[in-house]
């Protein structure tokens, strides 16, 4: 097989994800990566990653704590970024001003404006564009996905998401607008947007968005993003969906995702068929089973190449075969820029006290929340 020379650039947690990932496509026979290269400000992390990556390529990769030396001095094909997010549009675009594919850590840009600028850039050089977003790869969720097209729950209707939990600590330059743009229901929201979209097939037209800063000092700390936001989505084939994070509600958690259709419900766990007098429940393992029945061979080899279920891996692989093939990325900087577009339309909401079509914010109508982010990054 045709390898990639790759550098990771940026090597803080989720690069060990994006690390383990590697490894198992090693271990499968899916030689298709070179790590030629890491690179990261810290040059103890740095070295740590490229221990991690000769215990398994047999290869230690050369250690860079300058973006510009590694691209001076390495003969690379892509790379693989994993920084905070407000370097994502800088390196990224430096990136492929040098001619080189990327794939690049969720969310595409820290506003919209830093998105476009990625997108456009790779559409000048003619270069691959891979956004790492993982939760649509795993089994289950990709069951969901063949559930809701199968009909076994009729006609999508709602959407009820709710992550409640209760943490006290400072969670580093995540707490920080100007570094990350938003709190998890950025950081982590474009995962459920990109659920959303990919399971039910169709785009967010408007929002409705409060948000609220209840605990604005943490360990010593100023926090200047959201610690809740309550939402509620309309898409435009009629689904309605209510989201709800916060990370300020003590003792009694709440975790869950139900996708209610006019048939029936579906969650990571379960599918129930509604019947006139009782419900039917099949686990989610059943709902599997008959997906992979149901698909051709090469289908189940594209979703779980040599059978992985590391969604790391499984995201890697397909940013691979779309450089060698020249193919389109499953998740490219579009299908990242509208999944970015509907918890930042909640930002924008919430801002403007009223509801927002969501296409305002991806033609850049809307930016006021991300106007303070663009004038301290010149964007």
């Amino acid at each position: 097989m045709e390898k990639l020379r790759i550098a990771l650039i940026g090597c803080g947690g989720i690069a060990g994800a994006h690390l383990n990932g590697y490894k198992d496509l090693h271990n499968r026979g899916l030689e298709v990566f070179d790590l030629t290269a890491v690179c990261d400000i810290s040059r103890e992390m740095a070295e740590t990653k490229a221990e991690k990556i000769k215990a398994f390529q047999g290869r230690k990769p050369n250690v860079y704590t300058d973006l510009g030396d590694i691209l001076k001095n390495e003969s690379l094909d892509a790379v693989d970024i994993c920084t905070p997010h407000n370097t994502h549009h800088q390196v990224a675009s430096t990136c492929l001003r040098h001619g080189l594919h990327v794939i690049i850590e969720k969310p595409l840009g820290i506003t919209m404006r830093a998105a476009r600028l990625i997108i456009d850039e790779a559409e000048r050089r003619g270069k691959i564009l891979a956004v790492a977003e993982n939760y649509r790869r795993t089994p289950e969720n990709r069951a969901i996905w063949w559930a809701i097209r199968s009909g076994l729950i009729g006609e999508p209707r709602m959407i009820v998401w709710a992550e409640v939990s209760w943490s006290p600590a400072y969670w580093g330059w995540r707490e920080d607008k100007m570094k990350a743009g938003g709190s998890w229901v950025f950081d982590g929201g474009v995962h459920l947007a990109d659920l959303d979209r990919y399971q039910l097939g169709t785009e967010a037209s408007k929002v409705y968005a409060v948000n609220e800063t209840f605990e604005p000092v943490r360990e010593g700390r100023k926090v200047t993003v959201d610690d809740m936001t309550m939402a509620i989505i309309r898409y435009e084939n009629g689904v309605y969906a209510q989201w709800l994070w916060t990370k300020v509600a003590p003792s009694k958690r709440i975790s869950m995702r139900i996708i209610y259709g006019s048939l029936g419900a579906i969650t990571s766990g379960e599918l129930q068929i509604q019947k006139e007098d009782h419900t039917e429940r099949y686990p989610i393992e059943t709902v599997k089973r008959r997906m992979m029945r149901s698909l051709d061979p090469q289908e189940i080899e594209r979703m779980f190449p040599r059978g992985s279920t590391d969604t790391f891996a499984i995201e890697l692989y397909d940013f691979y075969r779309s450089v060698v093939e020249g193919k389109r990325p499953e998740v490219d900087g579009w299908e990242a820029y509208k999944d970015m577009a509907i918890p930042l339309s909640f930002y924008e909401s919430a801002a403007l006290e009223r509801p927002i079509r969501v296409k305002d914010v991806e033609d850049l109508r809307i930016e006021n929340y991300q106007s303070e982010i663009n004038e301290k990054l010149g964007l």
